[in-house]
């Protein structure tokens, strides 16, 4: 539950208790957000990449070795950013489920449909619905951190794809080296909640965001954890100076459900 006075914090942008919560409030505080963002959330993604969130959309693409009429899952799909760009690799003989738990979000990505892409609302760590082994890769791309229990996230996404398929997973992290830790600090912390702010009209969703990937595990971390739960071969590879990172594993030839 909220402590006392946390509300009146989350509406001045700032985390409640100086660390974010966790569980079923944390759930609740991020899909409130996001359902308020929706309208301008693609803007800001591209503002605050500079346009280079398209570059990276189409590194997770050609991670997935995705071929024409190949089946995707996109996690936490949002907008459809890149669930578009799924679609257009496996053509209109191909197949791509988006599932987001904002209802709003989703609604942003249904009004640019394709005959291709089908959008679900679901929870990305119980895909009960999905059958074992139907798709030929599962992607999520800045949604693992918003995700208390990663355990489940990537044992459900190694479950749906297909013995020898591939899990890729794109998120912001934090860079080691001295540069670009500078430019991190005065981008993530100060620059990125300002602008966000500003368009969003949503101080606390953009204060988020940094808190978010602090709190966030480490790389070589994440990679360890994709390992537990059923993939293998699992890399991954810095981009943009280390602000951003690309996971990619795949599931062992021969499995089953995990």
């Amino acid at each position: 539950m909220s402590q006392p006075g946390a509300r009146a914090e989350e509406r001045n942008g700032k985390p409640a208790g100086g660390r974010l919560p966790g569980g079923e409030e944390r759930a609740r505080l991020v899909r409130e957000m996001f359902d308020r963002i929706a309208g301008r959330y693609e803007l800001l993604n591209t503002l605050m990449t500079a346009g280079l969130h398209r570059i990276w959309n189409r590194k997770v693409v050609r991670a997935t070795g995705l071929q024409r009429n190949g089946w995707a899952l996109d996690l936490a799909c949002g907008t459809g950013s890149l669930t578009r760009d799924l679609a257009k690799k496996v053509g209109p003989g191909g197949y791509v489920l988006g599932i987001d738990f904002s209802s709003r979000m989703l609604a942003a990505a249904e009004a640019r449909p394709q005959p291709n892409i089908e959008y679900r609302l679901g929870d990305a760590t119980d895909l009960r619905e999905i059958p074992t082994g139907s798709y030929d890769t599962a992607t999520i791309a800045y949604g693992a951190r918003n995700i208390p229990d990663l355990d489940a996230l990537f044992s459900e996404m190694a479950r749906v794809v297909a013995p020898g398929g591939t899990v890729v997973c794109l998120e912001i992290s934090r860079p080691t080296g001295r540069v670009s830790s500078t430019f991190y600090g005065l981008w993530f912390d100060k620059i990125v909640p300002w602008l966000g702010a500003r368009i969003s009209g949503d101080a606390w969703a953009y204060s988020y965001l940094p808190q978010s990937v602090k709190e966030f595990v480490l790389p070589g971390e994440l990679a360890d954890i994709m390992r537990l739960n059923g993939l293998q071969d699992v890399t991954w590879q810095k981009l943009a100076g280390g602000v951003i990172t690309l996971h990619r594993g795949r599931k062992r030839s021969g499995s089953g459900s995990n």
